[in-house]
């Protein structure tokens, strides 16, 4: 198991999650939000559930009501609930009150550490993790090295300073470096459509995972 955690996000089928479960990651994540591309129903969660074990499992929903969110995770007895950017405080807290709670954060290029501040401090009291999204924005490894504000430097501290789980683009060559310097909690991972029901290619992640033995206990 990589002793940096690992969130397996957007699960769609049973072929990746027991390929992640395989792997020991620490989280599965379902889209639980209506109306999206890799939205699941939760009968499909319950059913996935079925055969895997030991990730947590997580509900993730980009805009919801506790009202929602509440009365779906308790059926689905999920182990933690991740909330969308612009899920308000008093949702999260609601939350928060029943289920460990990740937050999702959106990196613009044109966001302002202030303003990424803002969004950690005061959500800091009820989140058990951030998740700092950079693919959503298509800012890449390169435009951290080249922003001024928002750049490799800032996001080291930023980790330092907060439990932040990355989605960012990289290659298997850039990824040790990378966390070596960066030292966030976790990475957020994504499978993909099967080729046809069970029937999948898992090269590019098997190649990030190999990547990550220097940090696993083997």
């Amino acid at each position: 198991m990589p002793l940096i955690k690992l969130k397996a996000t957007a699960i769609t089928n049973l072929t990746d999650a027991r390929y992640f479960a395989a792997w020991e990651v620490n989280w599965l994540g379902f889209n639980l939000s209506k109306g999206s591309e890799t939205y699941i129903s939760p009968l499909q969660v319950m059913a996935i559930k079925e055969w895997v074990e030991g990730p947590a499992i997580v509900g993730e929903y980009a805009f919801a009501p506790a009202e929602e969110i509440l009365p779906e995770a308790r059926e689905l007895q999920l182990d933690a609930v991740q909330i969308g950017m612009f899920v308000d405080l008093a949702t999260a807290m609601q939350v928060a009150e029943e289920f460990p709670l990740i937050k999702e954060v959106i990196v613009e290029k044109s966001s302002t550490p202030a303003e990424i501040e803002a969004l950690l401090s005061d959500f800091a009291a009820v989140c058990q993790s951030f998740l700092l999204d950079f693919s959503k924005t298509g800012f890449s490894l390169q435009d951290l090295r080249q922003n001024s504000n928002l750049n490799m430097r800032w996001l080291q501290d930023c980790c330092s300073r907060y439990p932040v789980l990355l989605n960012i683009n990289l290659s298997p060559e850039e990824l040790l470096d990378f966390l070596a310097y960066i030292q966030p909690l976790g990475l957020n991972l994504r499978g993909g459509d099967e080729e046809r029901v069970g029937v999948k290619s898992f090269d590019e992640l098997d190649a990030i995972f190999e990547c990550l033995n220097p940090f696993s206990n083997l």
